[in-house]
């Protein structure tokens, strides 16, 4: 870890400097940004495989170093059929002009050459440092490459499959450690000039789809690679016929997710470790991620799940998280690292996430011992939260330790257990109908009963379960997606049928199974406390737009006081509205005071 560590300084300092100096040297050749690395690395190539033997002495980046890009763009078609991979991307050279559009370029790279600055100059992260990079070329943290070839346990002459490469970052370190490398890529222009410039012939190329074409195969069966690292395209989707007729028997789900096929196809593909990034949404998805996630857990396939920050993959600043199966696994346990937090994440140049101390998320994942950070967790403990996968979920910090044991002051039992769990009627239930009121998140008061419904909606009575989306005295009203856990509870409201109220999309409605065992509001005064809201938070999934399934809350466990606690509540409650009454009174006294004076 420590040379990977020196590998990353190196990569922000002299492999920064150099890099910007060639970028910059290129502005105002008629480049297009986008195309200004591949130019770079096209140029590199040249002049590292003119120091080989295997290239003609007329073919020669020195001879080329002046002449205009015409002869420069023929040579390098010429100088193609000595490399081990084309690295020529011709796309990138539309644009250019003049005769000498990058004579500056050449004469820089033959200067820094002179000085010895590129014979030690290591690009494996040189797509993430130019931020210029075609938009297809997908780049990635150091810190978070480093970390997954360190997860994957890699070793000499062992078969490293990766797929879906794109900026070569992680096919940089794995060739550095002489490993059998497979590639395949569907862009591959950036992964083959990077190769390039590294050298060696433990690497294979293949311009491919890995999930539609896979090229690995042997006498009709898919190559086992001893291992895999790759970051997979996140939330893309498939023709629904991509299952059918697949020779391989990859995909049991039959399903259009790419999250899922990914994860199958890898398996498939493996004999040994897959190490993964995946975005959070797969670890808590219904449906057919669910699916999956119970067929891993119960397979006992999944070695390690690492919540990571957020801005470690691309442009988008969405946490994403490691995934270490094991094709071989039958683990009766999964180790979680919750690894998104400030302890572990820096920010760099040009507003940069990187990881903070990789080797410390290491040691957790090497550790069987508990932290604030990390646990193991038992599939039976899994199964019973519905197979979400999301760290955070297991891993406790020390605020939701201290939630976690005051909510122990009393006996624990499922929201489900007291309180009936009612999804919003769909926005689309009808275009005519009766005019009903529909209560939003905005009605929903600080203190007191909901008092009005603002927004008005058409709804078919006539419509099957019709009454059960109807708002009835003493309903819990609780945001529980965008702002999760805004509660509020109906007092008198017209009773079912036209005028009646209805929950808005972002509400979900809590209607008391006993309400003799335990009063609505006394769970309301519960949802509204600061520990009521630290569960309601902890149960949230997703990052960017939070929520809690409705599978999850009805699976929460609440406190269950004694009645006469629950009764005190209540009383509370009331005395609360009484205030809330009051206040509202006085605010309408006091404006008329002014109104008085200054009527209109």
């Amino acid at each position: 870890m420590n040379a990977l560590r020196h590998t990353r300084q190196h990569g922000k300092t002299m492999n920064d400097k150099v890099l910007w100096q060639l970028l910059d040297t290129i502005r105002g050749t008629g480049a297009a940004p986008s195309n200004a690395l591949s130019l770079v690395l096209q140029l590199l190539c040249w002049w590292k495989l003119s120091k080989e033997p295997v290239l003609p002495e007329n073919l020669r980046f020195e001879v080329f170093c002046e002449q205009n890009t015409s002869a420069q763009l023929e040579a390098l078609r010429s100088v193609q059929q000595h490399t081990r991979y084309p690295f020529l991307d011709e796309g990138a050279w539309q644009g250019l002009h003049g005769a000498s559009d990058l004579s500056a370029l050449t004469q820089k790279i033959r200067l820094l050459g002179t000085q010895g600055l590129l014979d030690t100059l290591l690009l494996d992260d040189v797509a993430y440092w130019s931020n210029e990079s075609r938009l297809e070329t997908f780049t990635y943290s150091p810190g978070l490459c480093e970390l997954m070839v360190v997860l994957a346990k890699v070793e000499q002459a062992q078969s490293i499959y990766i797929p879906w490469e794109t900026s070569g970052q992680l096919t940089a370190r794995v060739t550095r450690t002489g490993a059998n490398l497979w590639v395949e890529s569907q862009n591959p222009s950036t992964c083959a000039q990077v190769l390039n410039l590294i050298g060696g012939t433990n690497w294979e190329l293949q311009a491919t789809d890995p999930l539609r074409a896979p090229k690995a195969i042997n006498q009709g069966k898919l190559v086992q690679f001893d291992a895999t690292i790759c970051v997979p395209p996140m939330g893309a989707k498939y023709p629904s016929d991509i299952c059918e007729g697949d020779l391989w028997g990859r995909f049991p789900e039959q399903t259009s997710v790419g999250n899922v096929l990914h994860i199958r196809h890898l398996l498939a593909q493996t004999q040994g470790l897959v190490v993964l990034a995946v975005p959070s949404s797969l670890l808590f998805g219904k449906g057919v991620e669910r699916q999956l996630r119970e067929d891993l857990v119960n397979r006992g396939q999944i070695r390690t799940i690492i919540a990571l920050p957020g801005g470690l993959c691309g442009n988008t600043a969405i946490p994403i998280n490691i995934l270490v199966l094991d094709s071989n696994s039958r683990s009766q346990s999964i180790r979680f690292v919750n690894a998104n937090h400030e302890a572990f994440k820096e920010t760099s140049g040009r507003r940069r996430v990187e990881l903070k101390d990789s080797s410390a998320i290491l040691q957790l994942v090497a550790s069987d011992d508990a932290s604030p950070f990390a646990r193991n967790v038992t599939t039976e403990e899994i199964s019973n939260s519905d197979f979400s996968l999301e760290a955070s979920r297991y891993v406790q910090d020390e605020s939701a330790q201290r939630l976690s044991n005051t909510l122990k002051r009393y006996p624990l039992r499922k929201l489900g257990d007291f309180f009936e769990i009612l999804r919003p009627r769909q926005h689309s239930t009808a275009s005519e109908g009766a005019s009903v009121n529909e209560v939003l998140a905005q009605d929903i008061p600080a203190f007191g009963y909901i008092r009005s419904a603002s927004k008005e909606a058409l709804f078919d009575l006539q419509s099957p379960k019709a009454d059960s989306y109807f708002i009835k005295t003493d309903d819990i009203l609780m945001t529980f997606k965008g702002v999760v856990g805004k509660a509020g509870i109906a007092g008198d409201i017209p009773p079912p049928g036209q005028s009646s109220w209805v929950a808005g999309q972002s509400l979900v409605l809590l209607r008391s199974r006993l309400p003799n065992q335990y009063p609505p509001k006394a769970l309301l005064i519960f949802l509204r406390s600061a520990i009521g809201q630290g569960l309601l938070h902890q149960a949230a999934v997703g990052a960017s737009i939070p929520s809690i399934q409705l599978s999850t809350l009805k699976n929460i466990e609440i406190p269950v006081p004694p009645l006469q606690t629950m009764q005190a509540m209540v009383q509370a409650f009331d005395n609360e509205a009484r205030i809330q009454t009051e206040i509202e009174r006085l605010s309408l006294q006091q404006a008329e005071l002014t109104k008085a004076f200054w009527p209109l």
